[in-house]
């Protein structure tokens, strides 16, 4: 599968805004309470855009499990690779840098490597590493992914959302964990195996109301239970349990956004700005951190400056189109172009 899908774009493209837009609104969830009004309002806002990681996830796997090009495992390796590891590197560096020299924190190299080893050095870079794996395991995918029937693989996806979605509730509310585990059903993998099914196998139109009805619930259910897990937390103490991206509230909503931008497919048309978004993405997702902290730190505008029913959408766009300039600035360099995936 090699051409290029317009709807896609658009969805990747749409994904990136979002996940600036969730770092900004965290921001207020976890500096007040239940009992401030701006909690709420933070609330409403990121309960509905938890869908756009797992988004990434799926178009990856939609993309690199279909298509039809024959690589051996060490060519696809050596080409995904390349493309992540060395960005990888270069921003644990940069982002070690800021520790050390903006929040005055100090190391040994042998603690460096041990947190750029154990994903520790700041916090969103949790996904280049999770995306690292999953290339790693694509070769392998691919093959299983060719020879399954629509039967085996629904039921691949079914233990897959038994054992990522629903037993975690086990030990969250009813004090106990199950003692076995199933490691080809980590959360994302099933993310990742969940875009190739729906690219080869298409959810019919006529399931998406009841799939909008289901996402709407989802987004209540998020909602009122992070309310309700955060009742009398201190600031800073915030339970992110129905956050999480593989929970069943959040596939369903990520389900239906991902099959209705597959079903408005004959509608959404190649637009130049949203295929430089798209291929921007990476670059934008590494950086918008640091432009969202500078922003702050010299020109004071942060999520709070003004009422934030305001400064949320204007800090979220002004961080959003600094972070796509520069990485489009970035891409045309030579070399800078490599430390961007």
């Amino acid at each position: 599968m090699t051409r290029r899908y317009d709807y896609m774009d658009w969805l990747r493209a749409i994904s990136i805004f979002v996940v600036v837009g969730i770092h900004v609104v965290s921001k207020i969830i976890n500096s007040t309470t239940t009992d401030d009004w701006i909690w709420h309002f933070a609330n409403i806002f990121d309960a509905g855009l938890r869908w756009c990681v797992p988004v990434f996830f799926m178009l990856s796997g939609a993309l690199l499990l279909t298509r039809g090009k024959e690589e051996s495992v060490s060519e696809f390796l050596k080409k995904r690779l390349s493309k992540i590891v060395i960005p990888l590197i270069f921003w644990s560096i940069i982002y070690t840098l800021y520790n050390i020299f903006e929040l005055e924190e100090s190391y040994t190299v042998y603690e460096i490597i041990v947190q750029f080893l154990t994903d520790d050095i700041y916090y969103h870079l949790w996904f280049l590493y999770t995306i690292t794996g999953l290339y790693i395991m694509t070769p392998f995918l691919k093959l299983l992914v060719q020879h399954m029937d629509k039967k085996t693989f629904q039921a691949l996806l079914l233990f897959w959302v038994i054992f990522s979605s629903f037993l975690p509730f086990l030990p969250k509310f009813f004090d106990f964990e199950v003692a076995f585990s199933a490691g080809l059903f980590e959360p994302y993998i099933g993310y990742f195996l969940l875009g190739a099914y729906l690219v080869l196998y298409p959810v019919p139109k006529k399931y998406l109301p009841t799939l909008g009805i289901l996402a709407l619930i989802s987004y209540i259910l998020t909602v009122w239970g992070t309310y309700y897990l955060n009742i009398g937390q201190p600031v800073g103490e915030f339970d992110e349990f129905f956050y999480e991206h593989y929970r069943p509230n959040n596939l369903l909503i990520t389900l239906f956004i991902f099959i209705g931008f597959q079903h408005m497919a004959n509608k959404i048309k190649s637009n130049a700005l949203v295929t430089r978004i798209s291929t921007a993405t990476f670059g934008i997702y590494i950086i918008h951190p640091i432009i969202q902290i500078y922003l702050n730190k010299f020109f004071g505008l942060n999520e709070t400056t003004l009422n934030p029913i305001i400064s949320v959408p204007l800090v979220w766009i002004i961080i959003f189109s600094i972070s796509f300039g520069i990485i489009l600035v970035m891409q045309k360099l030579p070399i800078m172009k490599r430390l961007i995936p």
